[in-house]
C-alpha cells in the first residue's frame, strides 16, 4: 500500500473538516475558522444592474487544501478538468448557502438563483473564485444593495480596499454619480439580516422579518445609487 505522507495528510484533515463543517449543514460556529477578500463588478446596460461578477480569494490555508486537493498535475493552474471538479466539490453547494450573496431591494432580501461562467484561479499560491451573479430578472436600477455574508460565521469576509467597481458590459468602467452609478459600502443598520443557528438542516430561507429563535447580524452592504 502507498505511504500517506505527513504533508498528504494535512491536506485530508483540513480537507474533510472543511467538507464536514461548510458543505455540510450544521450549527454555526461562534468565530470564523476561513477568510475571503471579496471584489465586485456590477455590469450595466444604461442604468439596467444586469450582474455582478463576484472575485473572491481565499485565505493561504484553505487554498493549501483545495490547490493541493485538486490541481492533480500540479502545474500551478486548474484546466477544464480540474475546473469543474472544483466547481463540484468545493463550491456548487454553496447554492444552499444563497452563494453567501444577499440582494436587498427597499426591504426584501433575496439570494441569487444560480451563478455562471465558474473559474477557479491560482494567483501566487492563493485560491481565488471568480463567477457572475446574473441579476437582470429582478429589475435592478438604482438604490439596492449587496452583502457577501456567511451567516454560519465559518467564514469572514472582507472587501477589497478599491475592489468595489461599476463597469459596462465590454469592461469599461462607468462614470461616478450624478451621471453613472455610486457604490456605497457601509453597514445598514436599518435592514438587518436574520438567520437560525439551530435551525434543520434544510433550513436555507431568507428571513423577511425577525421570528423567535432567529438571531440578528448587520454585514456591511455594498449600495449603488445614481444621486
Amino acid at each position: 500500500m502507498k505511504r500517506i505522507q505527513p504533508l498528504q495528510k494535512g491536506y485530508l484533515l483540513l480537507w474533510c473538516f472543511f467538507l464536514y463543517r461548510l458543505f455540510q449543514p450544521s450549527v454555526a460556529m461562534a468565530h470564523p475558522h476561513m477568510a475571503l477578500e471579496a471584489r465586485l463588478d456590477f455590469v450595466f446596460e444604461g442604468k439596467q444592474c444586469v450582474g455582478v461578477w463576484m472575485d473572491w480569494t481565499f485565505d493561504s490555508m484553505f487554498s493549501v487544501a483545495i490547490i493541493g486537493e485538486y490541481d492533480t498535475n500540479r502545474d500551478g493552474r486548474f484546466d477544464e478538468r480540474e475546473n469543474s471538479r472544483v466547481f463540484q466539490g468545493a463550491f456548487s453547494n454553496l447554492k444552499n448557502y444563497g452563494y453567501f450573496i444577499y440582494i436587498r431591494k427597499g426591504d426584501v432580501r433575496s439570494n441569487p438563483k444560480g451563478v455562471e461562467q465558474f473559474q477557479a484561479l491560482q494567483r501566487q499560491g492563493r485560491l481565488a473564485y471568480r463567477f457572475f451573479v446574473p441579476l437582470s430578472s429582478l429589475d435592478l436600477e438604482t438604490d439596492f444593495s449587496i452583502s457577501v455574508f456567511d451567516s454560519t460565521f465559518y467564514c469572514a469576509v472582507q472587501y477589497a480596499e478599491g475592489g468595489i467597481r461599476c463597469i459596462d458590459k465590454a469592461g469599461n468602467g462607468l462614470p461616478p454619480a450624478p451621471e453613472g452609478p455610486s457604490p456605497q459600502r457601509a453597514v445598514n443598520k436599518k435592514y438587518p439580516i436574520y438567520y437560525n443557528p439551530r435551525g434543520a438542516a434544510n433550513d436555507f430561507r431568507v428571513y423577511q422579518k425577525w421570528e423567535k429563535g432567529l438571531e440578528t447580524a448587520y454585514p456591511e452592504e455594498i449600495t449603488i445609487r445614481w444621486e
